[in-house]
């Protein structure tokens, strides 16, 4: 009987050994999905970054045990903010853009939109800066010329010679019904003479046949300001409008006035002149504005052929053809 009842006892044990352990399994699975079910991916990898971090200041501190429990302390504290600064600000991988555009923050396109605005601008800002001063520069030095004191203009040629622009623009020449009176031809051909006085006639070709080396390139960086009206105002105080423009191109290729002006001009500024107003024109024509219907077809071929024959040695001469080549081919 004895040896029954012990051999039974080892029995018992290992039952009831094997039921405990079964059940702590059972605990831990379940302690395990708590977890996972009541704790976000996000917060798992958070508190086991904090987790780490703790370790981290564990090992590397080297005061007291109530130093190393602060330390846990501020670490736990740190990763909360960490956590909620993550769910409120969306910093995660791909949150970021998907806020983008709906919380205050730009979305890319206006971003590039942005970018491409502020570089437009400061390119504007660079050639409207580089050109003004090339003209400035023209202007001082017509102060220095001798020929010019004799004029007396007694204010700087950077402030005579805009206010002259201005007085022009505001008075343009008549284009269309020259020919219906011989009123209209004689107004168009004194044209300049009325509007600018006999002194300032002289003064201008006095200008023309002394400062041909920068005349092209001050004329060139006059026309490209033109498509700048704000700088004009700025640095030179013109107010110049594209009709206005027009008007004076329409002047010299399509009337009897204009024409007969620009023929008794050396040859030098004659080309140049008639050279702008063809861009003049045919700027019209790409914006549908060529209201007088001005065909610039054999002004083309005309100064094409007077280039290339001319001696005249024009220091733009090759960019000009290639121009004007270019727009042969387009109005053919």
């Amino acid at each position: 009987m004895e040896n029954r009842e012990t051999d039974r006892i080892p029995g018992r044990r290992r039952s009831g050994f094997g039921f405990y352990l079964v059940f702590g399994l059972l605990l831990v699975v379940v302690a395990i999905s708590a977890f996972v079910f009541f704790f976000s991916p996000e917060s798992i990898r958070q508190l086991g970054s904090s987790l780490s971090g703790q370790n981290n200041g564990q090992q590397t501190s080297s005061g007291t045990g109530q130093g190393v429990g602060s330390a846990d302390s501020s670490g736990a504290s740190s990763g909360t903010v960490e956590l909620s600064d993550v769910e409120l600000n969306g910093s995660l991988p791909g949150t970021r853009g998907q806020m983008a555009g709906t919380e205050g923050g730009p979305s890319p396109d206006e971003s590039a939109e942005d970018s491409q605005t502020e570089g437009s601008s400061e390119t504007d800002l660079t050639s409207c800066h580089g050109r003004a001063e090339t003209i400035e520069n023209f202007f001082n030095t017509l102060d220095t010329r001798d020929y010019m004191r004799a004029f007396e203009l007694n204010i700087p040629s950077r402030v005579y010679f805009p206010q002259l622009i201005q007085k022009l623009i505001d008075n343009p020449p008549i284009v269309t019904g020259e020919t219906d009176d011989l009123f209209t031809i004689l107004q168009n051909t004194a044209h300049f003479f009325r509007i600018l006085g006999k002194k300032n006639i002289l003064l201008l070709k006095g200008i023309l046949d002394r400062e041909r080396d920068t005349f092209e390139q001050v004329l060139a960086d006059f026309y490209l300001l033109t498509e700048q009206p704000d700088c004009l105002q700025d640095r030179f105080n013109l107010r110049i409008g594209q009709q206005e423009l027009y008007s004076y191109a329409g002047f010299f290729l399509n009337t009897m006035g204009g024409r007969l002006y620009l023929f008794r001009r050396d040859s030098m500024s004659r080309m140049v002149v008639s050279y702008y107003a063809i861009l003049i024109v045919e700027q019209a024509n790409r914006e549908a504005r060529n209201t007088y219907g001005i065909e610039i077809k054999d002004a083309i071929d005309n100064l094409i052929i007077e280039i290339e024959s001319s001696r005249i040695k024009l220091k733009m001469r090759y960019e000009y053809l290639d121009t004007l080549y270019d727009l042969k081919v387009k109005y053919q």
